[in-house]
């Protein structure tokens, strides 16, 4: 997936209130056993959802090992399995720490879990070294409307899974999709690049929004190309999710590796393929230095560090987004 976007510089930005949802998701669970009924619902709306497929005691064990890190944080109660939020302040940038490692592989890599995804995928799955924890009190401030795809170019080759561990009705927070708008491209302005690229206001009908109340064991699988956003928690409790991605076993496209060596053309690093180099160009969408900020490759010889572990999406030789590996 090229990292292309429309140009208007002059258009109005979408801003998270101009989302208003009308419409309810659909669960897909009927879908399950049909893989190619239900990749064709996927690219006609944008997502996937499932409703309480996932192995609860798995689903709690994940739940109580991220409460537990917010209690490391301060921002929840020893042995409240709600989650309700002490009333710290969040500090935020919290969502790819150590902390919280180890915890989605361990409930998606599940075999009862690993079985769902293999249906979604339509084949073997293995989990993505991208997780971004997210253990939120209320009015924290969220990511704009996006499309998952702008920003990690090669995501089609997997799918992004979005679930939650607590209860999470519409006023905790949970995901807003606009439905239908996977099929139209690219949506965010380059127009207004040295920004995070908004996405124009009148480019997604506002009758497409659509959300649901979510619970624990439910998984929402989000189409790259799919605008979505998140709600405003208005509650006294967290929201307790996690955003991972699974890919092929067989064939992945994004591998844990570590730096070698990097210039401003190419990248060698060892990974499970073994040492390999890719080529870098301007396309490659380059997040070494941190994995909220696009480099250009003229600093990739300063940011890849050997030694330092990166995530990097191939398409055969080439490299087309490089990024810091988050906790996992």
């Amino acid at each position: 997936m090229a990292t292309q976007a429309i140009f208007r510089p002059e258009a109005e930005d979408i801003q998270l209130s101009d989302v208003v949802p009308t419409r309810e998701l659909e669960d897909c669970n009927h879908l399950l056993d049909d893989h190619a009924a239900l990749q064709r619902f996927y690219e006609a709306n944008g997502y996937i959802l499932l409703r309480n497929v996932l192995d609860p005691a798995s689903v709690v064990q994940a739940r109580d090992a991220m409460l537990a890190a917010a209690v490391k944080l301060g921002i929840a109660a020893p042995g409240d399995p709600l989650g309700k939020w002490t009333g710290v302040p969040y500090a935020g940038g919290k969502e790819e720490t150590e902390i919280y490692s180890g915890i989605a592989p361990t409930l998606l890599e599940h075999p009862a879990n690993a079985a769902v995804l293999e249906k979604v995928l339509g084949e073997p799955a293995c989990t993505v070294p991208m997780v971004q924890y997210r253990t939120y009190p209320p009015d924290v401030r969220l990511a704009p409307v996006h499309q998952d795809g702008f920003y990690s170019p090669g995501i089609d080759e997997y799918k992004p899974v979005w679930i939650t561990l607590t209860e999470c009705p519409r006023e905790v927070g949970g995901l807003r999709i606009a439905v239908g708008q996977n099929t139209r491209g690219m949506l965010h302005n380059a127009g207004k690049a040295g920004s995070y690229y908004p996405i124009p206001k009148d480019e997604i009908p506002a009758d497409s929004w659509a959300t649901t109340d979510f619970h624990p064991g439910d998984v929402l699988i989000v189409h790259p190309l799919a605008p979505h956003c998140a709600a405003n928690n208005s509650t006294d409790r967290l929201r307790v999710t996690f955003d991972a991605r699974v890919q092929s076993a067989k064939n992945p496209t994004a591998l844990l590796s570590t730096i070698v060596s990097a210039d401003t053309n190419s990248i060698t690093v060892d990974c499970a393929l073994g040492r390999r180099t890719f080529a870098v160009d301007d396309e490659t969408f380059i997040r070494v230095a941190s994995p909220g900020a696009r480099e250009t490759r003229s600093d990739l010889p300063t940011s890849a560090k050997p030694g330092l572990q990166i995530v990097v999406v191939r398409e055969g030789d080439r490299a087309t987004m490089l990024r810091r590996a988050s906790a996992g």
